[in-house]
């Protein structure tokens, strides 16, 4: 059975429940510049979070490096000064530390990712090192979403997910701004973001366990909508799975306790390095 969900945010200053938000509050370490001490007692042995991903497009790629949270409301903390490499059976590629987000390790523009190769992730600190390996997935075509209309005095539509034939993310960037009414609006009443979900390997229907309520996003026609689908190999949906109904399906933080979602690094580390295919397509909604 598939399971789906959609989350959505208007920027900036949206109050719903959104998944970038909780990516925001794990991964943002704009406000922490001091360099770890890494001789700190971790509970149950845990010493790195990782957050890294390797697509089909141009880089820079990213991996993001920060050490676990212990407590509810704790401030997650990047791991300044490691070496980052990635490996795609070939060449090796030394990510760089970027200068103005800690914790954040880039590639060059020279790596794109291939589908079906195998990325490998190692990861050193100190004394201590940490691996990963991705075997990049395709993308099937893009099922664009349906419509329909919710008012007529404004004419206002949303957004129908139309499913997915694989596992995928499906993201729907859109803004109206530009359009007679609307232009003078704050940023938060003309754009959205829609997030969906496809776990067609899994035979519980997430949306009905985890999902709490959502608020609807209305859009008139002329709106520009950036469709993006991202592939998931059947570990990164288990881990994307497992990352919401903790999260954004439960409400919680992502702190470490028993039933942390999948993940495929190595011993004392969470997390995820995936590696994945995008598909990306600009339409311009009329009903």
């Amino acid at each position: 059975m598939k399971g789906i969900d959609t989350y959505h945010k208007n920027l900036p200053g949206n109050t719903g429940i959104a998944l970038m938000l909780f990516v925001l509050a794990v991964f943002s370490l704009q406000s922490c510049q001091e360099r770890i001490d890494w001789e700190l007692e971790m509970e149950n042995e845990l010493r790195l979070v990782v957050d890294g991903k390797i697509t089909n497009e141009s880089g820079p790629h990213e991996v993001m490096l920060s050490l676990p949270v212990f407590e509810i409301n704790g401030t997650p903390r990047p791991v300044t000064g490691a070496t980052v490499f990635i490996y795609d059976g070939d060449s090796t590629y030394l990510l760089s530390e970027d200068t103005e987000v800690p914790g954040r390790y880039l590639t060059n523009g020279d790596l794109r990712g291939v589908v079906n190769r195998i990325y490998s992730l190692e990861v050193r600190v100190d004394t201590f090192e940490f691996r990963a390996a991705a075997r990049m997935v395709g993308a099937t075509p893009i099922s664009y979403p349906g419509y329909q209309k919710v008012s007529s005095n404004p004419l206002l539509y949303e957004a129908i997910f139309q499913g997915s034939d694989a596992p995928s993310k499906v993201t729907l960037e859109m803004d109206w701004s530009h359009l007679p009414g609307y232009d003078t609006l704050p940023a938060e009443r003309s754009h959205a973001i829609l997030y969906g979900y496809y776990f067609d390997l899994f035979d519980v229907d997430v949306n009905q366990l985890f999902s709490p309520p959502q608020d609807r996003v209305f859009f008139p026609p002329g709106t520009n909508v950036v469709i993006t689908k991202e592939s998931l190999s059947p570990g990164y949906a288990e881990y994307l799975r497992g990352l919401l109904s903790e999260t954004a399906w439960n409400g919680g933080l992502f702190d470490v306790k028993p039933g942390d979602p999948f993940t495929n690094l190595s011993e004392g580390a969470i997390g995820y390095f995936a590696a994945t295919t995008i598909l990306r397509d600009t339409i311009t909604f009329q009903p």
